[in-house]
């Protein structure tokens, strides 16, 4: 995957942005929501790919699903991601070329893998590899000092995901019981 983009590259290249809500928690949000998404010119196609959580704070948390976008390509594949965080609806469109597993955010991985288990790169399992990723991502908080992506003032930090996998990997192979799974 390229390097993504940054924000200010998002102007240049006309991508449009949403607007302030007024609530700092809100627009903190979706302020960084991701370098390789835009708000979404385009339609879903078909059935949602995905689905997940995100946390809003300690006893509320918001639905999150990614399409296929109608504007997608093979050269330019994208992933129309419906979110509701803060209770209102905003689509995004994210740039799957763009996202950078070494410097990404939770949303842009959502989609990443969204995209990887639709095409068959990736073990979808029963809820996705995103699902997979989110509990690997959980325990290495806990265990190494990540960043804990359950606490909803981190969730557009961006993370090195293949450093946190790496590093997972190495813990999960010192179990016995692990590693025989």
């Amino acid at each position: 995957m390229n390097i993504a983009m940054n924000c200010s590259t998002d102007h240049m290249l006309g991508r449009a942005q949403y607007e302030k809500t007024g609530n700092n928690k809100i627009d903190a949000f979706y302020k960084d929501l991701s370098s390789a998404s835009e708000k979404s010119t385009s339609h879903a196609v078909g059935d949602a790919l995905a689905l997940t959580a995100i946390p809003y704070n300690d006893s509320l948390s918001y639905g999150m699903l990614a399409f296929n976008s109608d504007r997608s390509t093979e050269e330019d594949p994208i992933i129309k991601i419906s979110c509701n965080y803060g209770g209102q609806q905003r689509y995004y469109d994210v740039h799957v070329n763009e996202v950078d597993p070494r410097n990404a955010s939770a949303v842009e991985m959502f989609a990443l893998c969204s995209y990887m288990d639709e095409k068959g790169m990736t073990d979808r399992g029963t809820f996705g590899s995103y699902s997979k990723l989110q509990t690997m991502g959980s325990n290495a908080s806990m265990i190494n000092g990540f960043v804990d992506l359950d606490d909803s003032s981190n969730y557009n930090v961006k993370v090195d995901w293949i450093k946190m996998l790496k590093e997972m990997a190495n813990e999960y192979l010192k179990v016995p019981e692990t590693y025989a799974q």
